[in-house]
């Protein structure tokens, strides 16, 4: 029995002994699906905390330097959501730690996590591709977003950092997903997409690192400079408690366009994120955990075996499903970056984004309020196109007064804040106004020019009446050109057509003048000397003769001969006759000339119709 007891307190010996020697490789139990732990720094190191004003990054050196001593490829696994969501919490659980050994877990209604951390212990896994290679796994905490107190610009660089350092992107959500947790997410995304492009602009222009760091012609920077896209995205949606469909189902739902038949600039904004979500991160998947007990302030202090089996078997679910990721993206073509390369790739990065304007509220806000503008400039538009026109300055003045009006009345009802200036709105409606203006003065003229060619085309048919009247001319023009014109032509261009046609009426009655008297003056001539003719050889009649030759004589004597005193034309005794003349051709009673200015009218009418 004693040397049984001698030998059981020598292996005893043995194995103390052996626990002292340091170890490679710590081995965790397989049914755990947690990998094995590298040896490293068992703790939460910073890597970038945020600055005193709380809006931009500071980069820690002690986490950059725990990252320089970690060797071989590196995959990252980031964790990113609001702020309570419980990212600190399982982390612990994909690491396979409790609370006061792992992140640093809190249950105050404040964020608990502040900046980026990283665990220290790396997990180490082999890639099966016939490399057999190593790749070590750090898990990264962020701090949640939408706390109170903070910027939001200091949310989206956290943000897009994350996006930009992650090997498997871990969103982690509670309960669903919302409309807002996916446009954040794609906020994020073009962020990222941005600042990657500004971090290898400044490494074009950097120079060579120290040893064991990457240079801008490195493998792992020049392979980032194609366009940025998430390597894979993880769903996390945490106390799932919907039931009938999965949480996979969900995501892929949610990512689904919506319908917009009426091309809803809204529900147009809404689908261009899901594409461009789907375009982006290629490689997704979704999983939901269930909350592990009712108690959830004490989740820490009741461990494992008190957890809902439900959701242990969930967890050790979500562990392979991380490490599938991983397997993935280091079996992939881009080339995974060491230590040395992760802590330069990732002082690039945050150099850029701190120096980089990142849309803040107020610039969401205005854009918000553009988008606003630009409706009511449109519906002002579209309002604008239904108007008859031509019309005069002033009334269409006065249509603009009226939809300006209903544009800001509009734009007061509907933009985000409290700022009533509308000066913007104005000065877009104006634009639109001017563009309304030149229509309508093109209409004007369009309109006035065909009235005044139609006048011109009338006063020259009226010069070729069989039997001339001046008071036919005149009454042709007052009733069918000048009318008209005044009734018809309206808006910017009826002054100036108003004063041509003046002009042009002017211009055409002297001219028919002359032609008129000299049309009835050889007319009446040719009269006597026909009288003279007829009453001398054909129907014989001395007395009628006389009285014929008698006005022959008056017309070609006479008259010239008053002509070196006045015009022929304005003696009495031919002003008599005009009058006597216009009398017998045109009256209230019949118009001698209607039929012959009836159809030449018609003609022209005709001629002149667009």
């Amino acid at each position: 029995l004693g040397g049984r007891m001698g030998a059981l307190r020598g292996f005893l010996t043995v194995l103390a002994l052996a626990s002292l020697v340091p170890t490679e490789v710590v081995q965790v139990g397989a049914d755990d699906e947690v990998p094995a732990l590298h040896r490293g720094i068992p703790e939460a190191i910073p890597i970038v905390l945020p600055d005193d004003s709380h809006t931009r990054l500071e980069i820690q050196e002690e986490g950059i330097e725990a990252l320089r001593r970690i060797k071989g490829p590196i995959a990252t696994v980031v964790v990113i959501g609001p702020f309570r969501s419980g990212k600190s919490f399982v982390l612990n659980q994909m690491l396979g730690l409790s609370c006061d050994k792992g992140f640093s877990v809190g249950h105050r209604r404040h964020a608990q996590t502040k900046g980026i951390w990283f665990w220290g212990e790396p997990q180490r896994i082999t890639v099966d591709d016939g490399t057999h290679r190593d790749v070590n796994i750090i898990y990264v905490d962020t701090e949640g977003f939408e706390a109170a107190g903070k910027a939001d610009v200091y949310d989206d660089r956290v943000f897009a950092l994350s996006a930009l350092l992650s090997t498997v992107l871990v969103y982690n959500l509670p309960e669903t997903v919302k409309e807002a947790d996916i446009e954040k997410l794609q906020f994020a995304v073009e962020l990222a997409d941005e600042f990657a492009h500004r971090a290898l602009d400044e490494e074009e222009d950097g120079h060579e690192e120290e040893a064991g760091e990457a240079s801008p012609s490195s493998p792992a920077v020049v392979g980032s400079r194609r366009a940025f896209e998430i390597p894979s995205l993880l769903w996390l949606i945490q106390r799932d408690f919907l039931m009938g469909r999965s949480v996979a189902q969900m995501v892929d739902d949610a990512l689904e366009p919506v319908p917009n038949a009426e091309n809803d600039p809204s529900v147009e904004r809404v689908n261009y994120i899901r594409n461009y979500l789907k375009s982006t991160a290629k490689n997704y998947e979704a999983i939901g955990l269930c909350q592990p007990h009712l108690n959830r302030t004490s989740l820490c202090e009741l461990g494992e075996k008190a957890f809902d089996p439900r959701y242990l078997q969930q967890r050790n679910q979500l562990r392979r499903l991380v490490k599938k990721l991983v397997l993935t993206s280091a079996k992939g073509p881009k080339r995974l970056m060491n230590g040395g390369e992760l802590a330069l790739h990732l002082k690039k990065l945050v150099s850029a984004l701190n120096k980089g304007e990142i849309p803040s509220v107020r610039s969401v806000t205005d854009h918000f309020n553009a988008e606003i503008i630009r409706r009511a400039v449109d519906k002002y538009q579209d309002q604008a196109k239904i108007f008859k026109l031509p019309m005069s300055d002033e009334v269409l003045k006065m249509h603009h007064s009226r939809l300006q009006d209903v544009a800001r009345q509009r734009y007061l009802r509907e933009k985000f804040g409290r700022d009533v200036d509308t000066t913007q709105l104005d000065r877009a409606l104006q634009q639109k106004f001017e563009w309304v203006m030149d229509r309508n003065r093109l209409r004007s003229k369009e309109e006035c020019e065909r009235l005044y060619m139609q006048c011109d085309d009338l006063m020259e048919m009226l010069q070729l009446m069989s039997l001339p009247s001046l008071l036919r001319f005149d009454s042709v023009y007052n009733t069918q050109c000048n009318t008209t014109f005044e009734e018809t032509c309206v808006g910017p261009s009826k002054d100036s057509y108003r004063q041509r046609i003046h002009k042009q009426y002017s211009k055409e009655r002297t001219r028919f003048v002359e032609a008129y008297n000299q049309k009835l003056l050889n007319g009446v001539t040719l009269g006597c000397l026909l009288g003279v003719i007829i009453f001398r050889f054909i129907w014989v009649m001395p007395l009628l003769e006389l009285v014929a030759w008698a006005g022959f004589l008056f017309l070609e004597l006479y008259l010239k001969t008053q002509s070196m005193i006045f015009s022929e034309h304005d003696h009495p005794y031919w002003k008599k006759f005009v009058s006597i003349w216009e009398v017998a051709v045109f009256n209230q009673l019949y118009d001698l000339n209607r039929h012959h200015f009836h159809h030449h009218h018609i003609i022209i009418m005709s001629s002149s119709s667009p």
